[in-house]
């Protein structure tokens, strides 16, 4: 008798942690302030619960944005100038998942880095389907294009090395030189 008793005050205890929480995610609790700044309170009127599915849309993420820093400046500038970067992406041209393709129906290869640069190439590369996200690579100016106006940085080549394969490509970062080449 005594431990059924002892069982049902214990069991009672064990639930508080769960209605601590359910109590911290109600709308009430939420659209109260205490979790906004005042300069989102405005369109707190709206909570997620009075909102329908199809019309309710979750607050952009924030984005940091370092101004000082012009992402073309990350690029290297002069032909034989270097840049330590990392992949971001390796997708076919079109930017769909690197499949192998069919004799004849070649997609070829798009890299992104985190430096804001990319190569393209109208064939499936090797080295660059061997290379994964995540990984740092060097990428140094080989060539640009002569007579393109100012801002146009069509063309330009760049040879990248994979730090961990060892492998290394040169390819542009467009497969259309600029408009005055």
């Amino acid at each position: 008798m005594l431990r059924l008793e002892m069982t049902k005050r214990l069991g009672g205890l064990s639930l508080l942690p769960l209605l601590a929480v359910a109590a911290c995610t109600q709308p009430s609790f939420l659209n109260s302030g205490a979790l906004n700044s005042p300069r989102d309170r405005v369109n707190s009127n709206q909570s997620i619960a009075s909102a329908s599915a199809d019309q309710w849309q979750p607050p952009p993420d924030p984005v940091v944005v370092d101004e000082s820093i012009a992402p073309s400046s990350i690029l290297p500038a002069t032909v034989g100038e270097c840049a330590d970067t990392t992949i971001t992406s390796i997708t076919d041209r079109f930017g769909a998942d690197l499949t192998p393709s069919k004799k004849g129906s070649e997609k070829g290869t798009f890299i992104r880095f985190s430096n804001s640069g990319v190569q393209v190439s109208l064939a499936k590369e090797r080295s660059i389907v061997r290379s994964q996200v995540f990984d740092k690579v060097n990428m140094c100016l080989v060539d640009v294009p002569k007579g393109c106006p100012p801002g146009d940085n069509r063309g330009r080549v760049y040879k990248t090395t994979n730090l961990r394969t060892g492998e290394s490509w040169s390819l542009p970062n467009d497969v259309r030189g600029c408009s005055g080449a």
